[in-house]
């Protein structure tokens, strides 16, 4: 049966999401794409700018790889590698970190262990033939299958970086020194200063961009959004509608969550830590979010759907002070 072509891939892209799997990863995905030489090379040239001896071992096999598939720069580096191979060879805990049970990659280390045995080190010439036989190949997956559970990987790959970096951005924006190991010495959902509004803001745009991979990200896209609409004014000095507000408001109810209300619960538990203060402060947001769901009931309207934001920005209602009447510090 004729080897199938292979799959069209843009490089570059193909590049980054290989770099971010780990070594044993990107070891198992090469062994599986050997009718490939142009990822294989890919692979390689990954496996190389690595370090330690799991990468060692990974690009030695890549290259034994290329060097049987007939690529002539891989032969001679294979051949100079041999020695290298034996002395990683000795290591059973490495081998069964990096090949274990996986068919595939017993196959291609059996194949390996074969040339490293038939290896005459007075021959410095001697290549590898192009042909060696594979030791119980299985072709139990198609290249199509491969490239979507690459794709897993990275999208895998990619939310647990974002988690780390939105994990940073919180940390600072709530004052703690992770450098120093310091608790914070401020609040970083506080709003009695104007410094301090346009830092939440700010904070909430950054943290918006996390929203499709990190739930407390998405909780805060709504719940921080409905927090900073209820400590902008309602009116500018002149009387004007505070346009500022306005769009704090419909970002946080648009941002409303159908299918995980969890990540709004996650996201106010941030104000919760933040101590009695932020408490008082966030049950603003519960009387917004009452008023939102009352004034949706009258008009039999989705609280989910844009118009039913849209007509209640219009109708620019002022919730009931039910959780703080009297207070005197209350924005209208």
């Amino acid at each position: 049966m004729p080897t199938p072509p292979p799959l069209p891939f843009d490089r570059e892209s193909l590049r980054r999401e290989l770099q971010a799997l780990d070594t044993p990863e990107l070891l198992a995905l090469g062994a599986r794409m050997r009718r490939d030489p142009s990822r294989l090379s890919l692979y390689l040239g990954i496996l190389r700018a690595r370090p330690g001896h799991k990468a060692q071992l990974a690009a030695c096999l890549i290259c034994f790889d290329l060097a049987r598939l007939g690529q002539a720069s891989a032969e001679r580096d294979f051949h100079a590698l041999i020695p290298t191979l034996r002395g990683l060879a000795g290591d059973p805990l490495l081998l069964t970190e990096m090949i274990g049970d996986d068919p595939f990659l017993l196959g291609l280390w059996g194949a390996c262990r074969q040339a490293i045995d038939a290896d005459d080190p007075r021959e410095s010439t001697a290549g590898l033939e192009a042909n060696v036989p594979l030791v119980g190949e299985l072709d139990l997956l198609s290249d199509l299958e491969l490239d979507l559970d690459l794709s897993r990987l990275a999208d895998a790959a990619r939310r647990e970086e974002n988690g780390r970096a939105f994990a940073k951005l919180t940390a600072r924006q709530l004052g703690y020194d992770l450098e120093n190991d310091r608790m914070p010495e401020w609040s970083g959902m506080s709003t009695s200063t104007g410094r301090e509004v346009d830092a939440l803001e700010e904070y909430l745009r950054q943290a918006s961009t996390y929203a499709p991979s990190v739930p407390l990200a998405r909780g805060l896209s709504s719940v921080g959004q409905l927090f900073l609409a209820s400590h902008l004014r309602r009116r500018s000095l002149f009387g004007k509608p505070n346009h500022r507000r306005i769009e704090a408001l419909r970002a946080g109810l648009s941002a409303l969550p159908s299918d995980r209300p969890d990540s709004l619960a996650t996201a106010a538990g941030l104000f919760e830590e933040e101590g009695e203060a932020v408490i008082e402060r966030f049950q603003k947001v519960s009387e917004l979010l009452l008023d939102y769901v009352r004034f949706c009931s009258i008009r039999e309207a989705d609280p989910l759907h844009p118009g039913a934001v849209e007509a209640y920005i219009e109708a620019d209602r002022l919730p009931a002070p039910l959780f703080l009447a009297g207070e005197t510090r209350r924005r209208r």
